[in-house]
C-alpha cells in the first residue's frame, strides 16, 4: 500500500530565513548595477554635450539616499562660483539615466548665484547626475545615488 505524506509548508523560521537571504541579495546585487551605471556617467554626459566632464567637489549635490516614492524626490545644488564676467557657471542640467525622459532639468544662471532647490521624479533607484558648464567651457560633474521604493514616472 502507498502511503502519502501530507505536504508540508514553510514554517516561521524558514519562511524569517528566506526572507532575509533574498533582502540580502537584493542589497548585495544593487552595489554592483550602481557601479555600472557610475562608470556610464562620463560616457552619457559626453554622448548629450560633446565634452567630457571633470568630477568635481565644487558641486554639492544633495538628496536623500532612500526616499518612499520617485514622485517628489528633493534635490539641492549649489556650486562653488564667484559668478564674475571671466568666472561663472553658464548653466546646470540635471539627468535621470533610468528615467523614460533622461533630461530631468536645465537651469540657466546669469548673474544670480548658481543654487537651486526643487523636486524631481525618478522611475527608480538610479544615480542622478548634475553637471555644469563655466564660462570658460569646462564641464564639470556630480552623482548621488537615490533609491525609491516607487516609480514616479507612470
Amino acid at each position: 500500500m502507498l502511503e502519502v505524506s501530507p505536504a508540508r509548508g514553510l514554517t516561521r523560521r524558514e519562511f524569517f530565513l528566506t526572507s532575509v537571504v533574498g533582502f540580502a541579495t537584493e542589497i548585495m546585487v544593487s552595489p554592483a548595477n550602481a557601479n555600472e551605471d557610475a562608470d556610464d556617467a562620463v560616457a552619457l554626459i559626453k554622448r548629450l554635450t560633446g565634452k567630457t566632464p571633470i568630477e568635481s567637489d565644487s558641486l554639492h549635490l544633495v538628496m536623500p539616499r532612500s526616499f518612499p516614492n520617485g514622485y517628489t524626490v528633493p534635490l539641492s545644488l549649489d556650486i562653488d562660483s564667484p559668478m564674475t564676467e571671466d568666472d561663472h557657471v553658464r548653466y546646470i542640467r540635471i539627468v535621470a539615466p533610468r528615467n523614460p525622459l533622461i533630461e530631468v532639468a536645465t537651469f540657466h544662471f546669469e548673474r544670480s548665484q548658481p543654487r537651486l532647490s526643487t523636486r524631481i521624479r525618478l522611475a527608480e533607484p538610479q544615480f542622478v547626475l548634475a553637471f555644469a558648464e563655466l564660462s570658460d567651457g569646462t564641464l564639470l560633474m556630480t552623482k548621488t545615488w537615490v533609491d525609491v521604493a516607487t516609480n514616479g514616472c507612470a
